[in-house]
């Protein structure tokens, strides 16, 4: 129980973290946007743009479905956060990405804040990469467990 209760823990941090981090980097980038270099070294950008839609920003003109889908997508990894134990590492880093993600469609009228770019792709943000890291442990860790 020690160990489950520690994985816990350890979970929960890493999604505070997760949303911390995101919510920090939004903050700072919305309010010194201005001061940022906008471009960096190979293909690396700063361009804040406030995106309704979701992956690529598909969808941009569902509007409130978009936030209810993305709702519906965080208490979903949050009851598998609670019910995978072996998982939860994985799973808080895509639970802080989602809750950071849901955060700013709740705030800024059904948009989230993005300002990552890299040569060839759109826009993002913390919260995405967040979800994207957490999503390939999270494959990792299954493809392994199934092996053993």
């Amino acid at each position: 129980m020690a160990r489950s209760s520690r994985g816990l823990r350890a979970g929960l941090a890493l999604a505070g973290l997760v949303l911390a981090l995101d919510q920090a980097a939004k903050w700072l980038v919305r309010h010194e946007a201005a001061a940022l270099p906008h471009r960096l070294a190979g293909g690396l950008r700063f361009d804040l743009t406030y995106n309704k839609g979701i992956s690529f920003s598909r969808f941009a003109e569902a509007g409130d479905v978009v936030v209810a889908l993305v709702a519906a997508v965080a208490g979903g990894v949050a009851v598998a956060f609670w019910l995978a134990p072996r998982h939860r590492l994985a799973l808080g880093v895509i639970l802080g990405g989602a809750l950071g993600n849901l955060v700013d469609r709740l705030r800024f009228n059904g948009a989230v804040v993005d300002f990552i770019g890299v040569y060839g792709w759109p826009a993002f943000n913390v919260a995405d990469a967040a979800i994207v890291v957490g999503t390939l442990l999270l494959v990792v860790k299954v493809l392994r467990d199934g092996r053993s």
